[in-house]
């Protein structure tokens, strides 16, 4: 018995100076969040919002729900909004490098040049 809570006690040792170990790793990542990686994720959430609109107004119209002139002005106005919140999000900074879309390219590779490949 007095094994089994030395043992018990010991694991719950072990476990403390993991978290304690472990804790920094967590704290640091969030403390290296900026304003503009805040803004990226608030704009990144209502394009994901008013892309599923859109869907969903297309649906609505699709089944019916919506006149088309009630379709128009919503649609105009959500795409409006969407282009705008892209716009804003193509404006801010990459995160890294290898956050551009961008493909890079190859100098040198044309059609029958066999060093490019």
């Amino acid at each position: 018995m007095i094994g089994l809570l030395l043992s018990l006690a010991g694991l719950w040792i072990l476990l403390a100076a993991v978290w304690v170990a472990v804790w920094p790793l967590f704290t640091a990542r969030d403390a290296q969040r900026t304003d503009a990686d805040v803004e990226r994720a608030e704009l990144e959430a209502e394009k994901a919002r008013l892309l599923q609109e859109i869907h969903e107004l297309d649906l609505d119209h699709a089944t019916g729900k919506l006149s088309e002139e009630d379709y128009r002005a919503i649609e105009a106005r959500l795409k409006s909004r969407a282009i705008d919140v892209m716009q804003r999000l193509d404006a801010l900074q990459p995160d890294s490098p290898s956050g551009s879309l961008k493909t890079p390219q190859i100098q040198g590779a044309r059609r029958g040049d066999s060093e490019a490949y």
